[in-house]
């Protein structure tokens, strides 16, 4: 019978997410493989695909596709196939991060000594693979103070506290599509997740705030791991936790509540050290409130020390990117009670893993680098180091408020004029059409087109046309359609968006081609790493002038916090802040694609904006990210050796 690997569960999931073909050799590229490889790939999957009557097809020069006519029914269909045999026969690790997570865990699990040897066969790799994805494990254990311990002829142990250890497996785990499975059947077989979950539910409603699902779940995982952990004579010691700054909170009392109901449902003794580890997790739990902050005392309602720390954020944020967010009280709320308990987490080194993460990279890009500005701000005020997961969190906060700045600033343009051809019924269809879609604008008036010159810029914001509006005027008019269509509707959302917040997308547009120049496009890049990468281009930048010696370190710094690789090959490699000396973009294009955080690439937009463009970076921020996000575009932009040639299908990109 056929099992599934993962790499062509990937082919299966890249080939479903496009509309039109793709090359064998961008399929290539993203999965790391040869082109050969994914020809034979292919033949593979169809002999599967043919089950259900349909096939991936190949046009000569063009790429593969499954035949999108065929519609969302058979994408479900194939989605279905390949889940069904994903759950009758498991799945053998085959990239790189599987088999990383996959030593992981069973070094942690493993009492005694493992040897390489043991796992090689296991995932049917050399042993010289094994020991490649060893350094990569020890770089994990690093994060939780843990190390490998190695010993010729025995193989390897993990040595650390028993507290880290477990964070550290709950986050491997946690990294795993149907964790809670994978994690019934490799460490609480024998343990009723229900009814821990029953237990912890009846005494965190002694608590002061509600706790949200994610953490709630995280939680009855917890304990159910140091159920076992503790059977195994594994324990938290009290030493490893500071318990006299926590018995006089309340969540230490209902901690030990529960943990007097777990010990006489399992009839097992749990040390006080455990009551302090599941206080921690109190403690760190996400808060979900719904009060009205209006009338509220902010301060003491998120703690006056989370208070000063957001307006500290925001405060750098407005200087940074000159968006003030500073008045926006229910930001400042929701992110004082987040940061309250992300503080608690952060302290004790906990992973909340947020699920949304590569969704909130991928369609707020901007608020996930104001995230990251709050990020540095909380540690150089704690010391402590915020992750991914947090981030993005936080970048939740910015984005809503960002967009609540946008929706209050559109509200200011109420007064739009209707200029109609087609006679009045049309005119007053368009107007009832426009506004049942803008329910904040005014219509002030209907108009022929002969009597377009007697609208007053005084008493109108925007006319929107059914013709072509040719003669010179001083109110901004927009050409749309009778009949009110999607695009017509999209059209006028970004005028007045950008019309509120003063943004210029054909400014911005042609800012953004102004940054690129010949001299900082380089082709065939056969650096290997992402910091080799950043350190060759940015050097070519401060030999001709552009930025100092701090550009670099901060594109590194920036870097570390996290990957800047965006998926579709592109990776756009930025400082923390604007700091260049002249701002520019230069252009890598790398020999073969390297791996770069969770994504491959082999296209490089380094970002370098100078102080006195910091204001637009949102704007060309976007820009950029927006005009990449052509997959057979950018399989060709790769491909490119001329810089004209480059730009010219660059500008291509609609």
């Amino acid at each position: 019978m056929f099992v599934l690997n993962s790499r062509l569960k990937a082919l299966i999931i890249e080939l479903l997410s496009h509309k039109d073909p793709v090359t064998s050799e961008y399929l290539a590229k993203v999965l790391g493989v040869t082109s050969r490889t994914i020809r034979n790939d292919v033949k593979t999957l169809n002999l599967e695909l043919k089950k259900i009557g349909v096939q991936i097809e190949a046009s000569r020069g063009v790429g593969y596709f499954i035949d999108s006519a065929l519609g969302q029914q058979v994408t479900e269909l194939i989605e279905e196939l390949f889940m069904l045999q994903e759950e009758e026969h498991g799945n053998t690790p085959v990239l790189p991060e599987e088999r990383i997570l996959y030593i992981l865990k069973r070094i942690i699990m493993t009492d005694d000594f493992i040897a390489a040897e043991q796992l090689a066969n296991e995932l049917f790799v050399s042993k010289s693979t094994v020991d490649n994805d060893l350094k990569h494990v020890e770089k994990l254990l690093e994060k939780y103070d843990l190390k490998l311990f190695k010993k010729q002829n025995y193989g390897i142990k993990l040595l650390g506290n028993e507290m880290n250890i477990r964070f550290c497996l709950s986050e491997s785990l946690a990294n795993r599509k149907n964790e809670q499975a994978e994690l019934g059947n490799e460490i609480i077989a024998d343990v009723n997740i229900n009814e821990i979950k029953a237990i912890t539910k009846e005494y965190i409603e002694e608590l002061s705030f509600s706790m949200a699902d994610l953490p709630l779940n995280n939680l009855v995982m917890h304990i159910a791991i140091a159920i076992q952990r503790i059977k195994k004579g594994k324990n938290v010691e009290v030493g490893s936790i500071e318990l006299d700054q926590l018995e006089n909170q309340v969540e230490y009392k209902v901690a030990t509540k529960i943990v007097k109901s777990i010990e006489d449902k399992y009839a097992i003794k749990i040390p006080l050290g455990e009551v302090a580890y599941i206080t921690i997790h109190l403690l760190g739990a996400k808060h979900f409130e719904d009060k009205d902050f209006h009338q509220s005392d902010f301060v003491e309602m998120v703690g006056e020390s989370h208070y000063q720390l957001v307006e500290n954020i925001l405060s750098e944020i407005n200087r940074v990117y000159r968006i003030d967010l500073r008045e926006d009280r229910e930001l400042i709320y929701g992110l004082g009670l987040h940061l309250r308990s992300a503080i608690n987490r952060l302290k004790y080194r906990m992973n909340l893993r947020n699920p949304m993460l590569a969704e909130i990279k991928r369609n707020y890009p901007f608020s996930f680098e104001l995230g990251i500005v709050a990020a540095e701000i909380i540690q150089n005020n704690s010391e402590l180091v915020v992750n991914e997961d947090e981030i993005g969190y936080i970048a939740i906060h910015l984005e809503a408020a960002v967009e609540r700045m946008k929706n209050k600033k559109r509200r200011q343009i109420k007064r739009v004029a209707i200029v109609c051809a087609s006679g009045l019924g049309t005119a007053k269809l368009l107007a009832a059409s426009v506004e049942s879609v803008f329910p904040g604008i005014d219509i002030v008036g209907t108009y022929p087109s002969y009597s377009i010159g007697d609208i007053k810029k005084e008493e109108v914001d925007l006319i929107l046309s059914t013709i072509p509006i040719r003669q010179e005027s001083p109110i901004p008019a927009l050409h749309i359609n009778a009949i009110l269509t999607e695009k017509d509707i999209e059209k006028v959302r970004e005028h007045i968006t950008s019309k509120c917040l003063n943004e210029d997308n054909r400014k911005s547009l042609k800012k953004l081609h102004n940054l690129f120049s010949d001299e900082l496009f380089f082709t065939g890049v056969d650096k290997k790493t992402p910091n080799k990468i950043i350190k060759s281009l940015s050097t070519v930048l401060n030999i001709k002038g552009y930025v100092d010696d701090s550009f670099q370190r901060s594109v590194l710094e920036r870097e570390e916090i996290s990957p800047t690789s965006i998926g579709n090959l592109v990776a756009i490699p930025h400082p923390l802040k604007p700091n260049a000396l002249g701002s520019c973009i230069a252009i890598g294009i790398l020999e073969k694609p390297v791996k770069w955080g969770e994504h491959t690439v082999q296209l490089i937009f380094l970002l370098a904006l100078n102080e006195k463009d910091k204001e637009e970076f949102s704007h060309l921020f976007n820009h950029l990210w927006k005009l990449v996000q052509n997959k057979k575009l950018v399989d060709e932009l790769c491909t490119q050796e001329n810089f004209e040639d480059f730009m010219g299908l660059f500008y291509s990109i609609k």
